[in-house]
């Protein structure tokens, strides 16, 4: 999907970020800012958490969460794809690997 509706300096920050990190980083983008949150799962290396605080404080945000260097990905996840059903939310994630977004409305069937 298309993701030329968020400004090029935000997108480069979410791949600085992503690709100076060992651990996936994720958050929310609110207005075109990136707002980072931290990872609270046990594994932050495979996986992400945000706290349920975070998700109601940013309702009408992009989740965004990246996928290391050493994570063998083709897009998103399982455990991605149900976080989104679980938040409904639409959702960004950076590939470090594959140097790739990967973008995903939230589909409520």
């Amino acid at each position: 999907m298309n993701i030329n509706f968020l400004p090029k300096d935000l997108l480069n920050n979410l791949v600085e970020l992503s690709k100076n990190s060992n651990v996936e980083i994720c958050g929310f983008i609110k207005n075109n800012i990136f707002v980072k949150c931290d990872n609270l799962h046990p594994d932050p290396f495979n996986y992400f958490t945000i706290s349920h605080k975070e998700y109601l404080k940013n309702i009408d945000s992009i989740l965004f969460h990246s996928h290391p260097y050493k994570y063998n990905d083709k897009g998103f996840s399982d455990w991605d794809l149900e976080n989104q059903k679980y938040h409904c939310l639409n959702m960004l994630l950076y590939s470090v690997n594959l140097n790739r977004f990967f973008y995903k409305t939230y589909d409520k069937d």
